[in-house]
């Protein structure tokens, strides 16, 4: 079994899990409204929101000093061996610390620590959160460590807000998660830190991880499927693990933009759980994207282990087609599990399940083997190679480089597949695709930092904001070749350093094919990719 052992948060409402309980059930919110970035300095406001009360340790940056308090905190009395060989850094965030490499921030706060184990970090787009305490859970299960301490931070600039605005999807006032005015979103940042173990702590309350599960969309890069098929699809793979009838609730993404709330209704009808009590925490926090996953499901814990499913904050009137059970106000339950569900830009879904009562998890150990291989350098033209070996996909030049490299070498590679072994089909619903990168998508963050750099001409453009998340390749090859499964994208040090977080996900996952690779973009002469098939012996 895999554990959450200990948890810290830090919000703008309080520097605890008990003081931002108490704030939530006082109704107290952080939110503000808010106007362009070009009318107000919110860079200003929400970073004082969380830096006028936290120091910045010397030789750190904000964010990693903020990053290592709230470790301090968490393993504070705890025993808790942070500088074992078996002790992993898991960094969850959408966008780091955004001019500095998240492979080097999440090395900076796990050798604060003394840590010498090689941090992994997550960056699904707003899924991340959950995606690292999948991750963590499949490593601890793989037996590659004992210990995993997951750190969920994002913190807002100009950068990120205006990137947002640029699809009007920001709201000027308090957002409204599931009701009937909901007109969009409002940036959130805090830093959430929950540490994992396979060791059982001797204490009353206990929260133990089931399982989670990530599905694409397969349809659209920056918006969701109407029909929640990815959302659908991870709530279905919860029944594995959960019965309906012993969930104190669903905690929902609930960003309260038009489209995504009516996605996850859609998706929490189609898996039958429409009566499921719904929490949905935006309203009190805003979109915390890479922190949300974890601040979200540790709140959701410490309230389910008290007895009452917390109630969401701005919730008036039914506003999605198909209703679902919100609770506007504190609930009694006397039901000890639930499930934490996300979704994100690169039509990214992921879902994990956790519960105060052990159960055995079925795992699905298997082995696999390489069915064929393709590497493409800084030698090769890539948009040769796509008008000359593939060229059948209209959005390829919209795409930036990242995504171009990343979809021509997998189509080059399902082409010599096919060529060497004529019967092989590509399986949709069976397929996943685990990428990594060093410097991700730093070509196209400078790329859209240009666009908001001139305040006489000021133009973010949502195309350019929506390919700086560096999930964006995964979801990109998913949509090109229909793939449901499991899509992620890791920042790493190095090929090398990924290998066991192939391994976990492949040795505990019930997919017969994979789609895995190396690929990184960090200048215009110096590009390479590395992708692999793999299929489950």
């Amino acid at each position: 079994m895999v554990y959450s052992v200990a948890q810290h948060i830090i919000t703008p409402l309080s520097d605890t899990v008990e003081g931002n309980i108490r704030a939530i059930l006082d109704k107290r919110t952080a939110l503000t409204s808010h106007a362009s970035v070009r009318e107000q300095s919110l860079v200003k406001q929400v970073q004082a929101s969380l830096f006028e009360h936290i120091s910045v340790i010397k030789g750190y940056t904000h964010f990693e000093s903020l990053c290592i308090q709230a470790v301090e905190q968490a393993v504070n009395n705890q025993n808790i061996n942070i500088t074992s060989p078996g002790c992993v850094f898991i960094l969850s965030s959408t966008k780091g610390d955004i001019w500095v490499s998240m492979a080097q921030t999440a090395k900076n706060i796990a050798g604060y620590f003394g840590n010498k184990t090689s941090p992994i970090v997550v960056s699904t787009a707003c899924t991340s959160g959950v995606s690292a305490q999948l991750t963590a859970w499949r490593l601890l299960q793989a037996n590659l460590y004992d210990t995993a301490i997951i750190v969920g931070c994002d913190l807002q600039c100009e950068f990120i807000v205006s990137g947002f605005q640029s699809f009007e999807a920001v709201s000027r006032f308090p957002c409204k998660p599931f009701d009937k005015n909901r007109d969009g979103l409002n940036p959130g940042e805090a830093v959430a830190v929950m540490v994992m173990s396979t060791v059982k702590p001797d204490k009353e309350h206990v929260w133990c991880m089931l399982g989670g599960s990530i599905h694409n969309d397969a349809n659209h890069i920056s918006g969701p499927s109407r029909t929640g098929e990815g959302s659908w699809r991870c709530l279905e793979d919860m029944s594995e693990w959960v019965h309906k009838s012993s969930l104190a609730c669903l905690s929902l993404h609930g960003t309260a933009t038009v489209y995504n709330d009516e996605m996850e209704s859609v998706a929490v009808h189609r898996a039958g759980l429409q009566n499921v009590p719904v929490s949905a925490l935006k309203g009190y926090y805003g979109h915390t994207m890479g922190a949300a996953g974890l601040l979200e499901t540790i709140l959701t814990m410490r309230a389910v282990e008290c007895g009452y499913v917390l109630p969401s904050k701005g919730y008036e009137e039914q506003g999605t087609t198909y209703p679902v059970n919100i609770a506007a106000q504190a609930r009694h339950t006397d039901k000890k599990s639930f499930v934490k569900l996300l979704s994100g830009f690169g039509g990214v879904n992921a879902a994990v399940a956790w519960s105060l009562e052990e159960k055995n998890t079925p795992l699905h150990c298997s082995k696999w083997k390489t069915l064929g291989e393709i590497t493409l350098n800084a030698n090769e033209n890539i948009d040769g190679l796509y008008r000359d070996k593939v060229n059948n996909y209209p959005k390829y030049f919209k795409m930036d480089k990242l995504c171009r490299l990343g979809l021509v070498s997998v189509e080059l590679l399902l082409q010599k597949i096919k060529s060497d072994m004529h019967d092989f089909i590509l399986d949709s619903e069976k397929c996943c695709i685990i990428l990594a990168s060093r410097m991700a998508s730093v070509n196209n963050d400078r790329a859209y930092q240009k666009t908001i750099s001139d305040k006489n001409n000021y133009y973010p453009s949502p195309s350019l904001f929506v390919y700086t998340l560096p999930n964006i390749v995964a979801g990109e090859i998913a949509i090109k070749n229909h793939i449901y499964g499991e899509t992620a994208c890791y920042v790493s040090a190095n090929e090398e350093e990924t290998e066991r977080i192939v391994n976990a996900s492949l040795w505990s996952s019930n997919y017969t094919q994979a789609l895995v690779g190396w690929i990184d973009y960090p200048e215009d002469d110096n590009f390479v990719s590395h992708v692999k098939i793999l299929i489950k012996e």
